[in-house]
């Protein structure tokens, strides 16, 4: 098997551009690399080895999926049947990120590649196969649009009434401490969450809160592993911003989806250590088949579940 893909928008030595390594196992991204004139720097975390991943416990990368996020007690009802999958984060009782069968370790088949600039990779899963019911296709596209912004597309279909929310799972560092990253999110709410990280079904101002990063706001030490709400309707929008001065570099975040959440990589452990970078996981709401309140997330058959984020990188664009 082919250990990674790789796609380039760089065309000579002195363009600007972007390369992009991704694995069949998860779809996942192993590498993300911003050729400036100034700089050639990855800004994503990533094993040495394409081995590693197979026993990888913090989506590194990944596509995750089925349902990105948690489930309670890894249980959800969906056109009035009830399914139960077992818990792989054990320790709060949660189904999280679709669950030791989740997408993360499934290998993607890629379609023939049509020129340096794209991929695609597509999963068949049959019905329960991984706990979830129907028989699904799922295809991640990642598309450099323009030398410096990576595009991902997420389709989905399904023979049977199931659940879907896919989300990428890249961990970014733009070149320092996460203490010294700032960022700016679009979104005026977040979800309040309980002792197991679910969501209690209430959502809370931004304001007067260390979530309140509505203008550029400097990381520090603040731990975030929050669901907040965006702004604007469900069109291609701003998300997020990440920067760091003295690199001089920054990542914007568009996407079709309704939520973003950040996780600040506070419980990641060897090879990395704890807060080495940060996740801007563009997806549904978590937990939301159990969750009154929440855009729903299912997908009928004759449905297409569709959604797009996109990563842009470039120079500090604002001081």
């Amino acid at each position: 098997m082919t250990e990674h893909y790789q796609i380039s928008s760089k065309t000579n030595p002195d363009s600007a551009g972007l390369t992009i390594n991704v694995l069949p196992q998860g779809a996942s991204i192993t590498g993300m690399t911003v050729h400036l004139a100034d700089m050639t720097r990855d800004v994503v975390l990533g094993y040495s080895s394409a081995k590693d991943y197979a026993s990888d416990p913090f989506y590194m990368g990944s596509t995750v999926g089925p349902v990105a996020n948690r489930l309670r007690d890894g249980k959800f009802s969906v056109a009035s049947e009830s399914f139960a999958l077992e818990v792989n984060e054990v320790e709060r009782a949660n189904l999280l990120h679709g669950g030791a069968k989740g997408l993360h370790q499934q290998t993607f088949e890629p379609a023939p590649q049509r020129d340096d600039h794209s991929l695609a990779l597509s999963l068949e899963l049959a019905h329960l196969e991984d706990g979830f019911p129907g028989d699904r296709t799922i295809t991640v596209r990642y598309v450099l649009v323009d030398p410096l912004s990576l595009q991902i597309d997420f389709v989905a279909t399904t023979s049977q009434p199931t659940i879907m929310n896919l989300a990428s799972h890249p961990y970014f560092n733009l070149g320092g401490p996460l203490s010294d990253h700032e960022l700016k999110v679009n979104a005026k709410a977040f979800s309040e969450v309980d002792n197991r990280l679910l969501p209690t079904g209430a959502l809370h101002s931004v304001v007067g809160t260390s979530l309140n990063f509505q203008e550029w706001w400097t990381l520090g030490n603040t731990p975030v592993d929050h669901n907040f709400v965006l702004s604007g309707a469900s069109t291609l929008r701003h998300a997020a911003s990440l920067r760091l001065a003295s690199s001089n570099l920054q990542l914007d975040c568009l996407t079709t989806q309704a939520a973003l959440q950040i996780y600040t990589g506070d419980e990641l452990s060897a090879p990395f250590t704890p807060r080495a970078g940060i996740c801007l996981e563009a997806q549904g709401f978590p937990d939301a088949p159990n969750q009154a309140s929440a855009p729903s997330i299912d997908l009928m058959p004759g449905q297409i579940y569709r959604h797009r984020t996109l990563y842009r990188f470039g120079h500090i664009a604002e001081k």
